[in-house]
């Protein structure tokens, strides 16, 4: 096969990891129990937890709209 027909099957194959990826995080995060901790992974093994404001809920990324 040329070289162009293996960049684009490797283009294909990356957007598929990255979309299927995408959608098992997305899931995931909707079906696991709320935490009162954010829990971060760290580049050198185990993670951090951080604890969420009491006047912030975890999930709640914007403002409430004043429209």
């Amino acid at each position: 096969m040329p070289w162009d027909t293996w960049a684009l099957l490797s283009i294909i194959a990356l957007c598929t990891v990255v979309i299927a990826r995408t959608c098992w995080d997305s899931y995931r995060l909707d079906h696991e129990p709320r935490r009162t901790t954010l829990r971060l992974p760290l580049s050198t093994g185990g993670h951090l937890e951080i604890a969420y404001p009491p006047t912030h809920p975890p999930g709640r990324h914007r403002a409430p709209s004043t429209r």
